[in-house]
């Protein structure tokens, strides 16, 4: 074989990126991500909302926070993908709404587990090691719903180590999630929905700003080992 059919062999062979050629921007990706989740987790809020009018059962309200949560996914999942349009990260946005969605159902259906379960009577013995065994568990599969099914897609799109989006994200939802909580002390079933959807609506933007920002900052380095 000639050097320039040995050449052109080898670039045949060699792996193809499928994104943009403009550098990774992180103030797009965190004000569009910001955006889809924070309009996003006003879905499963209105689930709430709408359960605790129908007076919906323990399960059927499980069900329907697991069908809005997809819906939460791909409001996520159209942000981060038009965050990273243009850029050397770009994914197939199809792929990757499609991907977040599915993910954030099942995340919500692992969640919203706990709650149900108390809510139709089946005590849970917090005292127990083999509960907080199970807990943890569960709370690491959680964690790696969305990161783990949006790996592929990134995989894909040729992003040099992009292995590394699965703990990066498990750790930025860690500490994003906790801003959820925060408005559970004050708001119950005789809360107007006005407050409701305010107090998770900044929970939300709270919560949707940490993931962001700490995904955005480890893409970047991602990124820059290429």
């Amino acid at each position: 074989m000639s050097a320039p059919e040995h050449r052109d062999a080898a670039v045949a062979a060699a792996p193809r990126r499928s994104g943009g050629t403009a550098p990774f921007r992180l103030g797009r990706w965190v004000g569009f991500t910001v955006l889809g989740e924070s309009l996003g987790f006003l879905i499963p809020v209105s689930g709430f909302a709408l359960a605790a009018t129908l007076g919906l059962d323990a399960w059927s309200r499980w069900l329907l926070l697991v069908v809005f949560g997809a819906g939460e996914g791909a409001l996520l999942g159209l942000g981060q993908s038009t965050g990273l349009r243009g850029s050397s990260a770009e994914v197939p946005a199809g792929r990757w709404i499609a991907a977040t969605a599915v993910a954030a159902s099942v995340a919500w259906s692992i969640g919203m587990l706990p709650s149900t379960l108390s809510d139709v009577g089946l005590a849970i013995d917090w005292a127990s090691p083999a509960t907080w065994a199970v807990a943890g568990v569960a709370g690491l599969v959680l964690l790696a719903t969305i990161p783990t099914a949006q790996l592929p897609v990134l995989a894909r799109a040729g992003v040099p180590g992009a292995w590394r989006w699965v703990p990066l994200n498990m750790g930025a939802w860690l500490v994003g999630l906790v801003f959820t909580f925060l408005p559970s002390p004050f708001v119950d079933e005789s809360t107007p929905a006005p407050m409701m959807f305010a107090g998770f609506g900044i929970a939300g933007v709270l919560m949707a700003s940490t993931v962001a920002l700490l995904t955005g900052l480890g893409l970047r380095r991602m990124l820059r080992r290429a």
